[in-house]
């Protein structure tokens, strides 16, 4: 058998009716509270990320992100019709 066959039963998956062997990674209290620790870190680099981005935009806009030029206004109904 080649490398690559033999890697490929490996990762195989099991017939339906029986369960997936019980091999891997154990990770203990210590690293799960870390990896826990990382992820919440990691959000909220992001969301402040996004946040800045958002500020920055509104700055930059300005007052004119509220006032809309006259021919991007509603348009008025015609006089006279129903």
């Amino acid at each position: 058998m080649t490398m690559a066959s033999e890697t490929m039963d490996e990762l195989r998956k099991p017939p339906a009716d029986e369960p997936w062997p019980q091999g891997g990674i154990r990770l203990n209290e210590e690293q799960l509270r870390a990896r826990r620790t990382r992820s919440i870190a990691i959000a909220l680099a992001l969301g402040a990320f996004v946040a800045v981005i958002f500020a920055v935009t509104i700055v930059r806009l300005g007052s004119a992100a509220l006032q809309r030029p006259i021919y991007m206004q509603p348009a008025q109904p015609a006089q006279g019709t129903k």
